[in-house]
């Protein structure tokens, strides 16, 4: 059955929907960036015109902008049931448990759904359907209704149908802050906001375009996670040192473990030995173990003869180092469980 919707009418639901869901604010040109080339007979054109699409439609649109923004590691929008046959299709025994525990599921979801009116907290409770996975098939039926569920939740929250969504993001935070704002305050994270290094995932070439202040924020926030102590430079008048690192809680004042500087650069300007040199001088002003270089771009030729050539404690985080840390702190598919 095909749904009849203005373009205007269409494109402010889908921009509710992924902002609820993503917890990520777009404008319409942003949108316009990233909508796939299927979706331009229905995106493109007058507000007021007349559209005639399908829900597999809108529903294949929804899923591709939560991939584009990073909220979703893929913009497939198949059936879990379908997805996890295939799996298991070569393995006859772990397909006929899969097959057994899509019924219990199903017959779990039914018994909520009977009593979602009597719960003044309706949320859906796994565990019962868990333990009668376990006790039926051991440890391969727990791990089968492990991934039943786990589907079943990026199904729901890929769905535009539904107001479920997997984290329960506190504020609506705008792209444009990635590229515009030095702002670092922040509910979701540390020190940046955990939904722009989920874009970061996909969007990977927009790192040189991020505002250089974000750029400090996400070094630091890489540290933080790997279980350091960290200290943010005030971003200006901060004398090349970015932020200061320590393996320990510093409060015994310990020298820092790594000062770090970080050089966000637009264009391909390697680093230059007299930033190497530099960085090396406060090592050794402030006793610290090493320094590190934050960049986007590389260093130069020079600077990694002079830093072999002088023992230099001073090591390169490049653009490939950086990829590594957002995979790393990339959080999609996570959340609560038909939350209401």
């Amino acid at each position: 059955m095909a749904i009849w919707v203005s373009r205007g009418e269409l494109i402010g639901t889908t921009s509710e929907i992924v902002g609820y869901k993503s917890g990520l604010g777009l404008t319409r040109e942003e949108y316009s960036d990233i909508v796939p080339t299927e979706s331009h007979r229905i995106w493109f054109g007058e507000d007021d015109d007349t559209l005639r699409i399908y829900p597999e439609e809108f529903e294949e649109l929804i899923s591709h902008l939560l991939f584009k923004v990073g909220n979703i590691e893929s913009p497939t929008n198949e059936l879990f049931t379908i997805s996890l046959r295939r799996k298991y299709k070569d393995n006859e025994e772990l397909l006929d448990i899969l097959m057994d525990l899509f019924s219990m599921f199903i017959e779990s979801l039914n018994k909520f759904s009977a009593t979602v009116k009597l719960l003044s907290t309706p949320v859906y409770n796994p565990k019962e359907f868990f333990d009668d996975a376990r006790s039926k098939y051991g440890f391969p039926g727990s791990k089968l209704a492990l991934e039943i569920v786990e589907n079943h939740i990026l199904q729901m929250h890929k769905s535009p149908w539904g107001s479920f969504r997997e984290i329960d993001w506190r504020d609506i935070i705008k792209l444009k802050g990635l590229f515009a704002s030095s702002s670092i305050n922040t509910s979701h994270g540390t020190f940046i906001d955990q939904r722009y290094i989920d874009y970061l995932g996909p969007n990977f070439n927009k790192i040189e375009d991020i505002h250089w202040r974000k750029f400090e924020a996400l070094t630091c926030e890489f540290f933080e996670r790997q279980g350091y102590y960290v200290e943010i430079g005030p971003g200006t008048n901060d004398g090349g040192i970015d932020a200061r690192v320590w393996t320990d809680n510093p409060e015994n004042g310990e020298p820092p473990t790594i000062l770090v500087q970080c050089k966000r650069y637009k264009e391909k300007y390697p680093i230059e030995q007299i930033i190497v040199k530099g960085l090396h001088d406060d090592v050794v002003y402030e006793n610290a173990q090493k320094g590190l270089i934050v960049t986007t771009s590389t260093l130069s030729p020079g600077s990694r003869n002079l830093i072999k050539a002088r023992s230099y404690p001073v090591y390169e985080a490049n653009k490939m180092t950086l990829k590594n840390w957002i995979e790393v702190m990339r959080k999609p598919n996570t959340g609560v469980f038909m939350a209401r």
